[in-house]
């Protein structure tokens, strides 16, 4: 299926996410707006959602589904009432451009990423807070968090750090298995299984801090995009050149494992022309949303893991 945002009118799609019941999907834009789209209906549910400055480069829905945050190359996170389709916020100042967004799991807290991350309290949304610092610097990819409280960070020179999110604390040494940058994070939904992505996807044993198994190789040069399913039975990776001297034909392509196994599984055609820049899981795992600099909102489903069985740890 491909919803109909086109470059011409939108900019590009640089940012997608589902709602927490699958019913509604956002995208973030070059135009400087948000959309979202019924997926059920498969059209446009409402007008542009406009505030920013600059383009739109992240979204994400709070885990009731009530608040939709957005992020910009305006240097600002954005938080919406989704019913209303009203900003209940002041802009919240981030440093440098907002490259993702995490809601916690209880939806107190907003972690937005730019040159580092701050996390904001939202509890009350008439004033959201500031907590009393930043922290991991020098990014390399969106980070990872995890339902208990852990969020993971990628860095130059192959290396991934573990914090306790709520207290902004490192803990335990750096995960160091990549030869080049970590580009890329994906957490199984069990929070046993951390995937870093570079040149190739390396799995980790979140508990013991151990690789389970040899490294995953992807066609392409880096890892730009990747995500577990929900239900955890694939593992999904979008690689390609992110510096493509010709952006108009770069080379990007699927990756596809069952995580029982980790056998890869047949890889369908990426569907753009030009950088993919977005991509996300439905909550239920039958769809897979890719958006890119083309403008093509694509969803689609992917190849069923063949085994049933649990992620291999």
């Amino acid at each position: 299926m491909q919803l109909p945002p086109t470059a011409e009118d939108l900019g590009g799609v640089w940012a997608v996410a589902f709602s927490p019941n699958g019913h509604l999907l956002a995208t973030g834009h070059g135009a400087k707006t948000v959309q979202l789209w019924d997926t059920v209906a498969q059209r446009r549910a409402g007008p542009a959602l406009f505030g920013h400055t600059d383009r739109v480069t992240s979204v994400a829905f709070s885990p009731d589904g009530r608040l939709l945050a957005t992020g910009s190359e305006d240097a600002t996170a954005r938080l919406w009432d989704v019913e209303s389709r009203t900003l209940v916020a002041e802009p919240l100042h981030n440093s440098g451009f907002v490259d993702s967004l995490l809601f916690a799991p209880d939806g107190q807290s907003l972690y937005v990423q730019g040159r580092t991350i701050r996390r904001w309290d939202i509890t009350d949304l008439r004033r959201p807070q500031k907590a009393e610092k930043r922290f991991a610097h020098n990014l390399t990819s969106a980070p990872a968090l995890s339902t208990d409280g852990l969020l993971i960070t990628g860095h130059a020179e192959g290396v991934a750090h573990l914090w306790k999110a709520q207290e902004q604390t490192r803990i335990d040494a750096p995960l160091r298995g990549h030869s080049s940058d970590v580009t890329a994070l994906a957490l199984a939904p069990d929070n046993d299984v951390l995937a870093t992505g570079s040149e190739d996807v390396q799995l980790w044993n979140v508990r013991t801090r151990q690789m389970i198994h040899e490294p995953l190789e992807c066609p392409g040069d880096m890892v730009t995009e990747m995500a577990f399913s929900p239900d955890g039975r694939i593992l999904v990776a979008i690689s390609g050149d992110r510096v493509s001297a010709d952006p108009e034909d770069p080379d990007f392509h699927f990756s596809i494992w069952e995580t029982a196994t980790w056998a890869e599984l047949p890889r369908p055609q990426i569907g753009h022309n030009g950088h993919v820049t977005a991509s996300a899981f439905s909550p239920d795992s039958r769809l897979f949303a890719t958006g890119g600099t083309d403008g093509l909102l694509r969803i689609r489903t992917l190849p069923t893991a063949i085994s049933n069985g649990p992620a291999a740890t």
